[in-house]
């Protein structure tokens, strides 16, 4: 393979790279603020549950996408399970995000609380 087409196919691979990381870097965790989160059963089923968690989210930076992960902890702080809710959050309004997770009925017993993981 001649050497203009290695550079053309990793130029290509970088660019690419680049492009697919950049929606997700969302809006630094410093303009960002976690005021609650709340879980709510929503379904119990033999195996599984079935929970609704709501974020409520404060941008105090520029209007933006944001994506904000949250972990499930036991009592002594392992993570259990999480989930990442997103949305556009426009500057300094606070917003409500939603997202929903099926988590097994022996950890959903488990759980001590939730807690945003920056």
């Amino acid at each position: 393979m001649p050497m203009k087409s290695i550079t053309n196919v990793l130029f290509t691979l970088v660019f690419a790279t680049g492009i697919l990381l950049w929606p997700a870097a969302g809006v630094a965790a410093d303009n960002v603020e976690v005021l609650k989160i709340e879980t709510l059963m929503m379904e119990k089923g033999s195996d599984t549950v079935s929970l609704t968690v709501k974020v409520f989210v404060k941008n105090n930076g520029d209007p933006a996408d944001v994506a904000v992960g949250v972990v499930a902890l036991d009592g002594e702080g392992f993570e259990l399970e999480k989930i990442t809710v997103n949305g556009s959050i426009k500057t300094g309004q606070t917003k409500v995000l939603v997202g929903i997770i099926k988590v097994p009925n022996d950890v959903h017993e488990r759980i001590a609380k939730w807690e945003w993981k920056k």
